[in-house]
């Protein structure tokens, strides 16, 4: 993707779909719809990824545009990356070669770093400017 596309659709003010989101048991990822609030036709979806190949504890999270894939996938946990270890990010721009160069999560200005799986949910939403103030977020409670 161009950069001046991915910063434009970045930049959108968006909105989830959903008011209630229940976040994505370990093991498993759970997927979130919403569009931009300007203009409703640009549509996104947010994965919150919780397995692994080889690390179990993964924990990633990925945006997605309706026609352009995807945008940007940081990795809180995981495997390294070219020797660049998580948390990390991939921006799927021309500048990162559409995501192949990992950067340090801490490169992200305005991005707040946790593992919690509900504040990094938050975080993740933040920095790509949904707002989610009406928005329930919990996890998943596992019974028995």
């Amino acid at each position: 993707m161009d950069d001046a596309k991915y910063t434009k659709l970045l930049a959108y003010p968006k909105i989830l779909n959903q008011k209630a989101i229940v976040c994505a048991n370990q093991g498993k990822q759970t997927a979130f719809k919403g569009h931009a609030i300007t203009k409703a036709i640009e549509k996104f979806t947010v994965i919150q990824v919780r397995k692994g190949h080889l690390h179990k504890d993964d924990l990633t999270y990925v945006l997605s545009h309706v026609r352009d894939g995807i945008m940007l996938r940081i990795d809180i946990h995981g495997a390294p990356h070219n020797g660049l270890s998580t948390p990390h990010v991939h921006i799927y721009d021309n500048v990162h070669k559409n995501g192949a160069v990992a950067i340090p999560l801490e490169d992200l200005k305005n991005y707040d770093p946790t593992d919690d799986i509900v504040e990094s949910l938050v975080a993740f939403l933040d920095y790509t400017n949904f707002a989610h103030d009406k928005t329930t977020i919990t996890e998943q409670l596992l019974i028995g």
